[in-house]
């Protein structure tokens, strides 16, 4: 057996129950890292928080969360119609997509939110000039409220890049 054969095994056996002869996995819930938030904005009964903005080539992807403050919030998350980025110089643009509760659209869709449980949404906005690094305003609209974040630095996306290369020693 492998070091990594071994080292599963062992690791699915701690995490089992030995029932009368069989095995029976326990299912444990892991905690997902804690979230970096830039900035929070309250608005109405929502909460917004700003994760951040980064670029992957011509194209910006900006996320968020979204907490609803009371319960049995269905409410429609904008896509093109109110959702923004404004750039330093004025420049105005709309998303090229919105998602959210495992979906993707241009125009919009329902969500529905439960209180206190914070839900992500990304919008990306293509063809954002490699010569924009800070954007004035970025703005999330939904149906009862909106959240707006202002003077936010554009990050590098890690994600396609390779990692430096190794120099051997001599």
């Amino acid at each position: 057996m492998s070091a990594f054969t071994n080292s599963f095994a062992s690791s699915l056996l701690a995490s089992s129950i030995l029932i009368s002869g069989g095995v029976i996995p326990v299912l444990a819930q892991y905690s997902c890292p804690p979230r970096e938030i830039q900035s929070v904005d309250e608005q109405g009964d929502f909460k917004f928080e700003l994760q951040g903005c980064q670029r992957q080539g011509k194209k910006v992807i900006c996320q968020a969360w979204v907490t609803a403050n009371k319960d049995g919030q269905i409410t429609y998350l904008a896509g093109n119609d109110y959702t923004r980025l404004i750039d330093t110089s004025g420049t105005q643009y709309v998303p090229s997509s919105v998602q959210g509760a495992n979906q993707t659209t241009v125009s919009g869709m329902n969500i529905s939110l439960v209180k206190g449980i914070p839900m992500k949404i990304s919008a990306t906005f293509a063809d954002i000039p490699t010569l924009v690094q800070d954007i004035a305003l970025f703005e999330v609209n939904i149906n009862y409220g909106k959240g707006q974040f202002r003077n936010i630095k554009i990050t590098e996306s890690k994600i396609g890049t390779s990692p430096a290369p190794i120099k051997k020693k001599k």
